[in-house]
Formats: C-alpha cells, structure tokens, sequence
C-alpha cells in the first residue's frame, strides 16, 4: 500500500538521498516556527540567541506576568523603577515610589534591614534574601526579599507577598503542637495507666506463686520488670510530647529533656546552660524547647550521633541556643532540600523574632544555632 507524501513536504526516494550526509531536517510542526528545523529549534544557539530573546518587548511582557513587586534601586537607595503585581490599582499605587528613597518609605527598622543587604549585594555581588512584615493597605503582610546585582551601581530587588505562605505554616505548626499535646495526654493517661495495671497484677501474680513455691515464680518476676521498663520510656516519652516541666522554667525543662533523651535513645547528652538565665515568655519557652527537642531528635535519628551538646547563653539581649553532635553532619543538599522539622524549627525561630542557621561542623557532625532578643515578660 502506498502512502500519501506529507503535504507541504517533498518526498525523496532514498536511493537519491546523497551517500555519506544526513538527510535535511524536515520543517518544524510547531505553530510559529515554520521553516525552522526540529534541530534548531530543540538546540538554539544560545549564544547567540540571548541578546535577541531578552529584547524590551519580551522583557516588558515578562514583568506583567511577574506576580510580585519589583524594584530597581540605585546605589543611593533612591527608587529608579518600580513594578507592582498585575492588580488593579498596581500602577497607580507603584508611583509613589519611584524617586523616593527606601528609607522613607518604609519604618525605621525595616528600612535599615533593607540598607543592610543593600550595601552587601553592592558590595559583595552575591544575592541576598531576607524575611520582613509590613503593614500594606491596613493589613499586616510578610514579605521575602530577594536582592540581586544588576548593572554597576544598581541592584534588583524583588519582594513576595508570602502571607499566605506564612499562614499555612502557622497552621502546620498548631496542628503539630495540638497532635504532640495529645499524643502526649493519651501516653500518659492511657497507655501509662494501662501499664501500670499490669504492673500491679504481675506482682501480685508473682508473690502468690513465690508462695505457693512454684519455680514460674521468677519468671512473672522478671516480666514485671519488663513492664516497668516499658512503663518508665512510655513517662519519658509522654513528658517530651507534653512538656509541663516549664512550669519550672526553660533551663529546667532543657535538662529533663537531655536526661529524658540520654534514657530514650541510649546516647550521652549533656546541657551546659548559665542557672541565672531566665525566659518568662511561655510562648518564647515554649517554641525553644521544641526546637531543641527536634534538634536532638535530627542528631540521632538521621545524624547517627552517639553525643549531643545543648549550650544555652546569653549574650547581653541575645540569647542562644546551640546544639552540637558527633553525627555524621548534613548531606550536601540538606539546605534545598529543608524537610518538614526544618522548616517548622525555622517557622518557630522566625515566631521569636530569632534567626535558624543549621550547618556541618567543621570536626564533624552538626551544629544547629537559635539567636534571638530576649523577649519582654509575658505571663
């Protein structure tokens, strides 16, 4: 049966096909690039292509589509240009920035951050990122800044509305805190009491066979044990998911909790902590203990570390939590990829107004750094 040749295609017997060469490439079928090769258009010479592709059209229409805010901004901080986000009232609003320089548009101590990292992307011609909240249109918003060399003298500064974002983890964060609270009561009321009514019958059990003299006697004994055993790491367990030892206080609480770890997973861990450091702000305490738990729970779960080290100083305002372990350190994509405990003990360190930084210890193992102001009493 023969076959139609393709229209707008010249059929070629293959034995007039010149010997030695590839045949020539058939026209692309793609809309728009008639009369360009499937090689070209599969592998363009990027070259000499860019020049032609980032052309004021393209780049123009690149910026409308661009969901965030973007600023170019001079050296001197003044506002060359602005783009808003494709909303209605996008332009209108931008305007009032164009001219103007950052510092006056933006509260005092945001206006400083944004100095900052605008002088070391000047300076150093690396990007910056940052994380701020600003009142926008009479609504409290939370914003990442992206900071980036442009031209000489220049820098782009792109800025996402990251809101919404942020409220998602808030809400994974509440739902985590609500599972571990639960969790918590019911190891401590059920399964903890459960244990304990076992307890009381294999004693009982065992001394009315010790005294009937049956040999079986030792071993109800030696379940019994068993059962205390098990009885202690459910307690353990049960006070790291529902930590109400801070009621006595952070420093207090962190000690329990090295000890409660020591028991559970069978390391050395210590805490070397200043007695006289006091954070009264349960909320301070609170998201502080579990960034310490979680970090000692990467270092033997995922680091391998038979020891870990919790140092708790203050530094003046600044106080810091470090926790150091002889683990096997961070894999080298640990920072792309961030999994959930990462995240969540970032979210709580950014809810202290503190700062995470997790990073491969020189001699080995990881050190993971919680810095933050010393919070105002809070009862």
């Amino acid at each position: 049966m023969m076959t139609e040749p393709m229209r707008g295609v010249e059929a070629v017997p293959r034995s007039q096909a010149p010997k030695g060469r590839r045949s020539p490439a058939r026209p692309s079928r793609i809309p728009g690039a008639e009369g360009v090769s499937q090689a070209a258009v599969a592998r363009p010479d990027t070259r000499n292509s860019i020049s032609k592709v980032w052309s004021e059209p393209v780049f123009r229409a690149l910026l409308n589509v661009v969901c965030d805010w973007l600023f170019i901004v001079g050296s001197d901080g003044v506002i060359i240009e602005c783009h808003p986000p494709p909303e209605p009232d996008g332009p209108a609003f931008a305007k009032n920035f164009v001219g103007r320089k950052v510092i006056e548009l933006l509260p005092m101590q945001i206006a400083q951050q944004a100095r900052y990292y605008l002088e070391k992307t000047l300076r150093t011609g690396q990007t910056q990122t940052f994380s701020t909240q600003f009142l926008l249109r009479g609504r409290e918003c939370q914003f990442q800044v992206r900071v980036a060399l442009s031209v000489p003298g220049q820098v782009i500064a792109l800025v996402r509305d990251i809101t919404e974002r942020h409220l998602r983890e808030k809400e994974i964060l509440e739902i985590s805190n609500r599972e571990q609270l639960r969790l918590g009561q019911d190891l401590h009321d059920g399964l903890g009491q459960h244990l304990t009514g076992i307890t009381f019958l294999t004693r009982a059990l065992g001394t009315k066979l010790s005294t009937r003299g049956i040999p079986e006697a030792e071993e109800v004994e030696e379940i019994g044990k068993l059962v205390m055993q098990a009885l202690s790491q459910t307690r353990n367990l049960a006070r790291g998911l529902f930590p109400v030892e801070l009621s006595s206080g952070l420093v207090q609480a962190l000690k329990d909790l090295v000890t409660t770890a020591e028991k559970l997973f069978n390391v050395t861990c210590r805490l070397e902590a200043d007695e006289t450091i006091g954070v009264q702000n349960r909320t301070v305490a609170h998201h502080l203990f579990r960034v310490a738990q979680e970090a000692i729970n990467n270092s033997v779960k995922h680091g391998k570390a038979t020891q870990v080290v919790l140092n708790f100083r203050s530094d003046g305002d600044i106080l810091t939590l470090t926790v150091r372990d002889n683990g096997i350190g961070l894999p080298e994509d640990a920072a792309q990829s961030k999994g959930l405990g990462l995240r969540i003990m970032s979210y709580r360190a950014q809810k202290i107004g503190g700062t995470l930084n997790v990073a491969r210890a020189d001699e080995g193992g990881t050190v993971l750094t919680c810095s933050f102001k010393a919070p105002p009493e809070e009862l």
